[in-house]
């Protein structure tokens, strides 16, 4: 055979294996490259959950977030403070944390936990205060001993549009900036920031799409929507994921090298969609956490949901777990709703409130950690 036609029979051998596992999109608004989710080994599998017993001063309706006995609940309903704590082992309240007010360690609002991370022995997390432009490190474990809120350190930081705050060791801040609605049709698009804690100074930007302002008019809903995702710091630091809600896809940010890539479904739609009226929208990701090596995304992939008050919701009841190359591993079939969840890596235990119920639930990983771990 002519050596010519060889070499064009293996470029486009070549060609068809390359778009069949990467892509870009036809309109190029993602700064990244897009591949498809590999599914070939994964495994469906039913779980049970456990129920964890809290006491009468329970009061659900809010966030939870686990760090092994303690039982972070966070509440912007609560009358005067944000946060309640609660011992799992026994459902004790341990106290009621964090004031609501205008004093100096005080805010009108503050958002939920993003993350935990230690200093010492002490449980701490980092909460922003958007309307007074502060960061509060909120030392847990003192405050609980101590039966007062302790405050390790309080920061000016006016900094607005912060969704997600990620702390580092040293004085560094990963900030996540949602997108800004410039009217009903137009919005800008999300980014990462990292910065300078204490004098919150500009280290690196991190673009996650290639043009900061969209325009449709033909839409009836925000576009902010559109680009609403809900993210998680890798606990080493080098990683953030971030699982869409308009897209079944999930992107993957390169702390170090500010790369990114977008792992979607075969035969999902994409970013074209800002092109249309956008009124045939599914719902794919709802929330994510994550360990050092493992990924779990909570997948619902249908019509949005009637999200009314009173309106009982729908069974929240799968949940994709990955590896950090994007590979799906398991999909998981729970027996209870889990729509936000939190990863406590202490005990290796996935969390969830049931938003109807108000009750708190979990899944013991360590029945399916052996065989997701060794695949």
């Amino acid at each position: 055979m002519n050596i010519k036609v060889i070499n064009i029979a293996i470029s486009i051998v070549v060609l068809g294996v390359f778009v069949c596992c990467s892509t870009k999109d036809n309109d190029d608004v993602f700064n990244g490259e897009i591949r498809y989710i590999d599914d070939s080994g994964v495994i469906t599998k039913n779980v049970e959950s456990k129920p964890v017993p809290l006491d009468e001063g329970y009061m659900g309706t809010g966030m939870i977030a686990v760090y092994d006995s303690l039982l972070v609940c966070w509440n912007p309903g609560f009358p005067d403070h944000f946060f309640d704590v609660f011992n799992v082992d026994t459902g004790e309240k341990l106290g009621s944390f964090c004031g609501k007010g205008r004093g100096h360690e005080e805010s009108i609002s503050v958002g939920c936990v993003c993350q935990f991370f230690k200093r010492g022995d002490d449980i701490m997390t980092l909460l922003y205060a958007s309307n007074e432009g502060k960061l509060f490190f909120w030392n847990i474990s003192q405050s609980v001993e101590k039966g007062i809120t302790v405050y390790d350190t309080i920061i000016p930081y006016d900094n607005n549009r912060m969704h997600f705050q990620f702390y580092q060791p040293g004085d560094t801040l990963f900030v996540f900036k949602a997108s800004d609605e410039l009217g009903l049709t137009a919005v800008t698009t999300p980014f990462y920031e990292k910065r300078t804690i204490y004098t919150n100074e500009l280290i690196q930007d991190y673009p996650i799409y290639n043009i900061d302002t969209v325009v449709n008019h033909q839409v009836a809903e925000p576009l902010s929507s559109f680009f609403y995702s809900w993210d998680v710091m890798k606990p080493d630091g080098s990683k953030f994921v971030q699982v869409m809600a308009s897209l079944p896809q999930i992107n993957m940010i390169d702390t170090r090298t500010g790369d990114i890539v977008g792992y979607r479904m075969k035969n999902g739609p994409d970013f074209s969609l800002l092109k249309t009226n956008m009124k045939s929208m599914n719902r794919y990701y709802n929330n994510v956490q994550a360990d050092d090596h493992y990924i779990y995304a909570t997948y619902w992939g249908k019509e949005l949901w009637n999200g009314r008050v009173g309106v009982k919701l729908p069974l929240f009841n799968t949940i994709h777990v990955f590896d950090w190359n994007g590979k799906l591993l398991y999909k998981l079939i729970t027996d209870q709703s889990y729509f936000c969840v939190w990863l406590d890596s202490v005990r290796n235990r996935l969390y969830t409130l049931n938003m109807d119920t108000e009750e708190v639930y979990y899944l013991d990983l360590a029945v399916i950690s052996t065989s997701v771990y060794d695949k």
